[in-house]
Order: structure tokens, then sequence, then C-alpha cells
């Protein structure tokens, strides 16, 4: 209860605090960094332990996962539908000359088959764990707890027991960090928003209008329905109990970062470990229904101020393409700009356009990102009711 009313008010103080006197953000910064690298910190260890020891002692993988998987993939397919659907819809009369921006470099490697298999398979476990990539170690858990299996009863035990007593002792770390959740996040929003382009954002009206809409529809309509639909219950409740993550995501702008609280969130309201220990962190990886909504409507409105005619299937090929290709990078602030230079790539514009994307990503990767979680905690909720019905 404490964080369902502190966050909140460490969101609306930084919002107060940019208004009001956005000069003093860099002086305050370096608190909300702390507390997000304290949230990093616990992400890898957490989520490694947690899948382990959630799949070491049954056989939950083709129950849970397959489940996870399938609803993934249907929120992400109805979120690029009804983004591409709002962009050719919102895109047909923009304002001539507005790109006229400067060249911006970019580092993203071409798409390959070879890039596409690395994303998701690992060759190096201290290297995956250095690079924060959280499909790996997922992989990398699963891999181990199908092997334990195979091993002597006893030391299966030891290593179950020893994975059990890592995790409680992470979630007590946890609740250590959460207590700076208020003054963090007020430091996050503070410096964000003191520094916001504003003028850059609303050239595009019409683009943030789109967004707006696929966002509002998405999060308001479509994944309430079909938690309604799934759970028989009403979802507005479920909402104001995961309000704590939300606002995280809100604020942070990064979906890894929220995996702890989004999970201690779910398990609070009796959602089962096993099932939060999996889905969750495939879901911050593999689950981008606010970056699908997102990427279709910017990459239908860059094509339609590049003079090429994108037909909806188009569109939503290419966003298909772009979940698949960019797996497993990495749910940090801005970390989709490889990915979005590919796709230009792919189209064939120049990388002028990756200005475009930069600034108003320094504006919506924040309610994109609280789109992600919101995802994730849906799937994960309807999971373990389809579980407890078997």
């Amino acid at each position: 209860m404490r964080l369902f009313y502190s966050i909140p008010a460490g969101l609306l103080l930084g919002i107060l605090l940019a208004l009001i006197v956005p000069a003093g953000a860099p002086y305050v910064a370096w608190a909300g960094q702390i507390f997000l690298s304290l949230l990093k910190l616990l992400i890898l260890p957490l989520i490694l332990v947690s899948i382990y020891a959630s799949l070491a002692g049954g056989s939950e993988l083709r129950r849970i996962g397959g489940r996870a998987l399938l609803y993934y993939l249907a929120t992400s397919s109805v979120a690029a539908t009804l983004g591409t659907l709002i962009g050719l819809g919102f895109s047909s009369d923009l304002p001539a000359g507005l790109l006229s921006l400067e060249q911006v470099d970019q580092t993203g490697a071409a798409f390959s088959l070879e890039r596409l298999v690395a994303n998701f398979i690992p060759t190096n476990l201290f290297a995956s764990l250095a690079e924060g990539n959280i499909l790996h170690i997922v992989f990398i858990a699963v891999v181990a707890a199908l092997a334990s299996r195979r091993i002597a009863e006893r030391e299966r035990d030891v290593l179950l027991g020893g994975a059990r007593a890592l995790d409680a002792l992470l979630m007590q770390l946890l609740r250590g960090v959460l207590a700076l959740a208020p003054i963090g996040i007020a430091a996050l929003v503070y410096a964000s928003l003191a520094n916001m382009d504003w003028a850059g954002v609303f050239q595009l009206r019409s683009f943030v209008w789109a967004v707006t809409l696929a966002a509002v529809l998405h999060a308001l309509v479509a994944l309430p329905t079909l938690y309604r639909l799934r759970t028989g219950r009403s979802p507005w409740p479920f909402v104001a109990a995961c309000r704590a993550p939300l606002l995280t995501a809100l604020a942070t702008a990064s979906s890894s970062a929220t995996y702890p609280l989004s999970k201690q969130t779910l398990e609070q309201q009796g959602i089962a470990e096993r099932v939060t220990s999996f889905t969750l962190p495939l879901g911050a990886t593999l689950n981008m229904d606010g970056s699908a909504l997102y990427q279709s409507i910017l990459l239908i409105f860059m094509s339609q101020l590049a003079g090429i005619d994108l037909t909806p299937l188009q569109a939503l090929f290419i966003v298909l393409l772009t979940m698949a290709s960019s797996a497993g990078t990495a749910g940090i602030p801005g970390g989709g700009i490889a990915m979005m230079a590919f796709m230009l790539d792919l189209l064939g514009l120049p990388q002028t356009y990756l200005a475009l994307y930069l600034i108003v990503d320094r504006f919506f990767d924040y309610p994109i990102t609280a789109i992600n979680v919101w995802g994730d905690l849906v799937v994960a909720a309807i999971v373990d009711r389809d579980l407890r019905r078997l």
C-alpha cells in the first residue's frame, strides 16, 4: 500500500519540478540513475534463479511457455494491426518539408539470419550476463532446469534449494531498493521532462494523436477485453492493483527495470510464482505491444513523408519482421535505435529519418514502455487463470 501511493506521488513531484524549476534537473539526476542501476542490478540473477526454481521441480515449460507465447503473439499482432490502420488514417495530410533534419549516425547492424539466431541462442554465458541480454538468460535458465531433471535427485534437490534461497534473498534486497522508489522516480521524471524538446514533438501533431489513439484503444480496450474474456473478472481492479509497476515503467522507460516490481505485485495478487517467473522475463524481451503499435505508426509516417505508398499488409509485415529481428534486445530506454536503423534500410529510407525517431522517441518511450509492461501483466494473469482451470 505504501508503494501504491508513494510511486504516484514521486511521479507527480517530478512533473511539477520539471515545469517549475527545469534548470535544477542536472543536480538531482544522479538520484534517479542510482535507483535505476539498483533495479537493474537485481534483474539478471532474479530471472535466472526464479526460472530455474520454477522449472527444475516440475514439467511446467510446455504448459506455461506455450500459453504465454500464444497470448504474446496474439496481443502483439492486435497492436501492430491497430497501429497500422490508425497510422494510415492519420498520415495522409502531413506538412511539406518537415524533415529538414541533420544526419544522425547509427551503429545498428544489418539484418541477417545469423544475427537473428544470435539474439535467441547465447554463445558466451559471461558475455550474455555482461550485456544484460534477458532472452539469453531465459534460454540458459530453461536449459539448466531441463538438464537438472536428469541428474541424481539428491544433487537436484541441493540445486533447487539453493536457487529458492537465492530467490528469497534477492526479493528481500528488492524490498530495500523499493524504499527509494519515490525519490528515484521523482528524479528520473524531473531529469527527463526538464530537457524535453516539446516543440519538436508537436511539429507532428497528427502523429501524436495517432499514437495516443492507438495506445488508448489497445491499453484501455483491447487488453482489458482480453483479460475479462479469459478470466471472467473485471479488469479495473487489476489495473489498480498493478499501479506501482505501471507507473514505474512510465517513469523509467525500462521494461527490464520494472520486472522485479511486476513480479512482486503479481504474486501479491495471488498469481503463482511458477507463472510470473517464466512469463514476465519472456515478455520483457518478446512481448512488445506498445512498441508494435508505435513503430508501425512511425514507419508509416516516415514512408508517407518520403513519398512511399505503403499498403496495410506491407506495413504489418514490416512490423512483424521488426519484432522478430529485435527479439532479445535489452529493455532499456532508447533500446530500439539499432532496430529502427535496420527498418529504415529495409524501406530504402535515408538514415536522416532516424533523427525524427530520436525526436519523438524521447517523448513516447515512456508511455509505450508502460503499455509493454501492461501487456506482460495481463498475459501473466490470464496464463495463471488458465492453469487453475486445468
